[in-house]
């Protein structure tokens, strides 16, 4: 049996509390999300930081294995969901919810403690990454800057497919 798929250090978890987490996942990319909130949920006193989640799929049938996360305090993990194919409600995709979002994600992205994890269709990073580009301009920040240093630093890991 030949086994392929990401493997290294991709998406290891900071070991300091003062960490915060930003996560966005498409689809099956959110396997490691629900596993590193686990994690955080199970020793909340090893993580006091900010827990983000973004999470897009085609509609909200698809939530079913999010039921732990759905019962979760608001003040652990600030869960934000893009449905792109509910009938519903209009298209929203992650980098929409991102937008919505942008103080906090501007705060976290300039947070020297802060990390980002993004797993999921490859589609999506090129909207992510522009709408964290627009978080930051809001708030007088720079994105091209920010990113430079959290890729030196290993503070922003990217698993697409």
């Amino acid at each position: 049996m030949r086994v392929v798929g990401p493997f290294g250090t991709t998406f290891l978890m900071p070991n300091h509390r003062e960490a915060s987490i930003m996560m966005v996942c498409t689809g099956t990319g959110s396997a490691p999300m629900r596993a590193m909130t686990e994690r955080m949920r199970r020793n909340m006193v090893h993580f006091g930081g900010r827990r983000m989640l973004f999470f897009g799929a085609r509609n909200s049938r698809e939530l079913p294995y999010f039921g732990p996360l759905l019962k979760l305090p608001k003040d652990f993990l600030d869960i934000h969901f893009a449905f792109s194919r509910d009938a519903e409600v209009p298209r929203r995709y992650v980098q929409d919810a991102i937008r919505e979002a942008s103080a906090n994600v501007a705060a976290l992205l300039g947070d020297p403690h802060g990390h980002v994890y993004i797993c999921g269709l490859k589609g999506m990073e090129e909207g992510v990454l522009a709408a964290f580009g627009d978080a930051c301009a809001a708030a007088g920040l720079s994105w091209p800057e920010l990113e430079a240093a959290m890729k030196a630093e290993g503070r922003l890991h990217i698993e697409t497919y």
